[in-house]
């Protein structure tokens, strides 16, 4: 595992841990509220599952996820987003409103792979905050099947096979 991703994997155990949410499955819309921020549900385009966005007059974030999108994509959405926020603040309160699209209306190459590389990070982040790696490591063991483990994580199949295949556990 790269130093990034150990990082990111210490983060977000110390963010569960001081969030009281060590536990399966992780509620991230109890750690968005612990942070201040409101989660708000919209209709959004379909190709769009969420935005963060700072309000200045607030100094507060608040996410928006698409209403559409189904629970586990919502939650993903949600823990993308929180990414951003413990990862990226500091960017965050110079845009007005942050949504995952950005990339494509980058100037140059160069903000187009920086775009890309926040973008990864923020994937890494959620599915370490929603699937532990002790946690799932535990749980694996258990001789648990992927579509078991999605259920209990309360996560797509396709999270949890990545999160399994990135940890080596597959």
């Amino acid at each position: 595992m790269n130093k990034i991703n150990q990082k990111l994997e210490e983060l977000t155990s110390e963010i569960l841990l001081n969030n009281d949410m060590y536990k399966i499955p992780v509620d991230v819309i109890k750690i968005a509220n612990s942070n201040d921020i409101k989660v708000y549900e919209g209709d959004l385009e379909k190709k769009i599952s969420g935005a963060i966005r700072y309000k200045k007059d607030e100094d507060k974030f608040e996410i928006l996820i698409n209403k559409n999108d189904i629970k586990v994509r919502q939650r993903f959405t949600i823990a993308h987003e929180l990414g951003h926020y413990f990862l990226h603040q500091e960017f965050l309160k110079n845009e007005e409103i942050h949504v995952d699209t950005m990339y494509r209306t980058a100037n140059n190459e160069a903000e187009i792979e920086q775009s890309r590389e926040r973008e990864k990070e923020v994937d890494y982040f959620a599915g370490a905050l929603l699937m532990n790696r002790t946690l799932l490591e535990k749980m694996h063991k258990e001789n648990n099947s992927i579509k078991e483990l999605a259920e209990i994580f309360n996560v797509s199949v396709s999270a949890i096979t990545v999160r399994l295949d990135v940890l080596g556990l597959l």
